[in-house]
């Protein structure tokens, strides 16, 4: 009696090689990042070196940017999080942390693409679909660049109520309606499946479950986190000797934070925006520094590259702390 032929073994070798080249790809990637963030640092440091805007760093008020940055990073994931459990997923709520805060390094290598990448490969496996986690990114990437493009638009309305400027208050108006429009639910839904692409149309379909509260949960939720990031950047403002009041600067640097980094957002080839960024802040702030400085636009640059340098640094101890504490991936 013949008996069945015995299954064959699993090709260990080859499942060790493929682990080799994913442990290989990690490490280049890592590398990658980190000398495109060596090269942003080492520019900023050079801007400043040769700046004419001579200014001794308070160290107390560079640590508390530091710390409202720190915070401001915990936000963005809080509302990622609800996206991916609306959307049918049942990643953690560290695990969610855990990849947006790492893959926020992402953003340093040309294209943006690779945010999308780390955070949907860490948040990967079960209980969690590569395709919605990658559409949930997009939602909460935009969600964030439209509720700071409504911030901007806010600013300037209040600007404009403030001069009297009747062309410049509808104008603003205008833009104020505009970029809140894809927020909504129904239009969002719209987009999605109007540019989702067939062979990922089941997956596509999920955004129906998306309502009208998550949508409500993420807008105090993002302007939270650009808050932050205004006051981050007014303590900047006074750690390096701008004698900056709450009242008139913290304004000003919020509107500095979000019109620069939404720009910067659209520049996909600028690696974190940079460049993109620093222009923008140095444009918007200059004049009013020369309240403060006889070289405003020495002082805005100066400013802006001591933001960088700071906000980079919170980021890797972040991305490095989270990174080390792996934590459950599923709930």
């Amino acid at each position: 009696m013949n008996s069945s032929p015995a299954p064959e073994p699993p090709r260990k070798p080859k499942k060790k090689l493929t682990a080799a080249l994913v442990t290989a790809a990690q490490v280049a990637l890592v590398l990658a990042i980190l000398w495109l963030i060596w090269g942003k640092l080492s520019k900023a440091v050079e801007q400043i070196r040769s700046s004419d805007f001579q200014f001794t760093l308070q160290w107390g008020w560079i640590a508390l940017g530091g710390l409202f940055y720190c915070i401001s990073l915990l936000f963005p994931p809080m509302y990622w999080h609800s996206v991916l459990r609306q959307l049918g997923q049942t990643p953690t709520f560290y695990a969610s942390m855990r990849a947006h805060i790492i893959g926020h390094l992402g953003k340093y290598i040309p294209g943006k693409i690779f945010v999308v990448l780390i955070r949907s490969g860490l948040l990967r496996g079960p209980g969690v679909d590569t395709t919605v986690c990658v559409l949930s990114i997009f939602l909460e990437g935009l969600l964030q660049m439209a509720v700071g493009a409504l911030v901007v638009a806010a600013l300037v309305v209040g600007w404009s109520i403030q001069t009297g400027d009747q062309n410049v208050l509808w104008g603003s108006l205008v833009l104020f309606c505009l970029v809140g429009i894809p927020i909504f639910p129904p239009v969002f839904k719209f987009g999605v499946k109007l540019i989702g692409v067939r062979k990922f149309s089941d997956e596509v379909q999920k955004v129906d479950l998306l309502s009208w509260r998550t949508f409500l949960f993420g807008v105090p939720i993002m302007l939270c986190y650009w808050l932050l990031l205004g006051l981050s950047f007014w303590c900047v403002l006074r750690g390096v000797g701008l004698d900056f009041p709450l009242q008139a600067g913290f304004p000003l640097a919020l509107l500095a934070m979000t019109a620069s980094m939404v720009v910067g957002f659209v520049f996909v080839v600028a690696p974190g925006g940079m460049g993109v960024r620093e222009g923008i802040i140095v444009m918007l702030i200059t004049s009013a520094l020369a309240a403060y400085t006889t070289t405003p636009e020495a002082a805005a640059l100066v400013s802006a590259c001591v933001l960088r340098i700071l906000w980079i640094a919170v980021e890797i101890v972040m991305g490095t702390a989270f990174y080390c504490v792996k934590g459950k991936t599923k709930s």
